[in-house]
């Protein structure tokens, strides 16, 4: 948060919020995009709401750690949720809720209505100032259904016939060093130790075995296998020029339960259908630990943004 401290000069005051301050312990402090508020302004709504003289006003320092300083559920590195508190709920370290708004019957609210008021109450407070982009047709975000259902059964989406693995184990499991999903990723390729001069330059030292998964890895394979999954098409009916928006998913667990699910980012390649297009793959589920204390990522979702 920052304010103006004095208003006859161009100072401001930048405080870091509670979850700033832990991520620039930790070393991951990252600043990608700022925005500017008139939260502290005062406007004369008898002269066409134009700003009134703030000459006469005292500003005091900027104040931080409120509900609208988080806009988006945070994890620490363990994977639980951070604190958060909204309007009449909260959520505690770990994922539960709380509170909840009650309605005439005394009900309490589902975790997923809470989730979408809390995050956009949030934004809506911190009064954020923004500008009509004359050159798009839409100003707002709307998507083609709110909500999807797949249909889990014997058989399907798993079929034993065709060689799927319908059970398994977390030791059974290739491990985050050794998932595919990671594959794209320099540090976690098969790179064996190679001769760096003479005769036999570029050869390796020795037979070292690769236990990296194998399948998946060729990403036209991967998209026919997914092809054969349950799955449905989401359309960006309106939005932005730029495009940008924040994406979380969670798991609700009944009404007092909330996960956020881990994510990886598979990287992008080109369409199947039009090579001029890339696809983002995006896998989405959750890190267990093993019998051999290795974290084991267990996939549950696919997303593919075009």
């Amino acid at each position: 948060m920052a304010g103006i401290l004095d208003p006859k000069s161009r100072i401001m005051d930048f405080v870091l919020t509670q979850q700033g301050r832990q991520q620039i312990a930790s070393g991951r402090m990252k600043i990608e995009y700022a925005s500017f508020t008139d939260l502290g302004a005062s406007y004369d709504a008898t002269i066409d709401y134009s700003i009134e003289d703030p000459s006469s006003k005292v500003y005091l320092e900027a104040f931080s750690d409120v509900s609208a300083d988080m806009i988006t559920f945070e994890t620490d590195d363990s994977g639980f949720l951070r604190p958060f508190t909204g309007d009449g709920v909260a959520v505690s370290a770990g994922g539960d809720l709380l509170a909840g708004s009650a309605d005439l019957t005394g009900s309490i609210s589902p975790a997923s209505d809470f989730l979408l008021q809390s995050i956009t109450q949030s934004l809506g407070w911190n009064q954020i100032i923004g500008t009509n982009d004359p050159l798009s047709e839409t100003t707002g975000f709307q998507v083609s259904q709110s909500s999807i259902t797949f249909n889990v059964r014997d058989g399907f989406p798993f079929d034993h016939s065709r060689g799927d693995v319908e059970y398994a184990t977390l030791n059974t499991i290739e491990s985050l060093q050794n998932d595919m999903r990671l594959s794209n990723l320099p540090n976690f390729k098969y790179l064996p130790p190679v001769n760096g001069a003479g005769v036999l330059a570029g050869a390796t030292l020795a037979s070292y075995p690769n236990y990296n998964e194998s399948s998946d890895t060729d990403r036209i394979a991967m998209q026919s296998r997914l092809s054969q999954l349950e799955s449905t098409e989401i359309t960006f009916l309106e939005t932005s020029s730029e495009n940008n928006f924040i994406m979380q998913a969670f798991e609700i667990s009944g009404r007092s339960s909330i996960t956020k699910l881990d994510a990886i980012d598979y990287g992008y390649r080109s369409s199947l259908e039009d090579p001029q297009k890339l696809v983002r793959t995006i896998f989405l589920g959750k890190v267990y630990t093993d019998t051999s204390s290795d974290p084991t990522f267990v996939n549950m979702f696919t997303l593919e943004l075009e």
